[in-house]
């Protein structure tokens, strides 16, 4: 039995999903991707994930409908909301969420190691 953690991404932009995608599997895990909220929702009801990173701005359905949605079926989900600068302030994020929040763009240590922090 594998003990690789499983992340799933919901990022709308295609060439920021794919870099996520490389850089996690390079850094062992296993990832999941979702191009929207409602790709992302169907993927966390169908899949086991470790963690949930999210681009608060998704079509259909918004980063934080999608988070609300993880936290309620699953409380103890880490999750990792990604913000470009100037959209939602991270406080309204954060309490909206009860995520940790990383403004893009961000750097790769910042990430893998929030996500480290998140799945110990």
């Amino acid at each position: 039995m594998s003990n690789t953690r499983t992340i799933l991404v919901a990022e709308d932009d295609e060439h920021t999903r794919l870099l996520l995608k490389d850089l996690l599997e390079s850094s062992g895990y296993q990832v999941i991707l979702a191009q929207d909220g409602l790709e992302g929702i169907q993927k966390l009801e169908d899949e086991l994930i470790d963690l949930l990173l999210v681009d608060i701005r998704l079509p259909y359905v918004s980063g934080i409908g999608m988070v609300k949605m993880a936290k309620q079926r699953r409380p103890g989900l880490p999750v990792i909301c990604m913000n470009s600068y100037g959209s939602s302030p991270e406080s309204i994020v954060e309490d909206e969420c009860g995520a940790v929040v990383i403004s893009k763009p961000f750097k790769t240590q910042e990430l893998l190691g929030a996500i480290s922090d998140l799945l110990k």
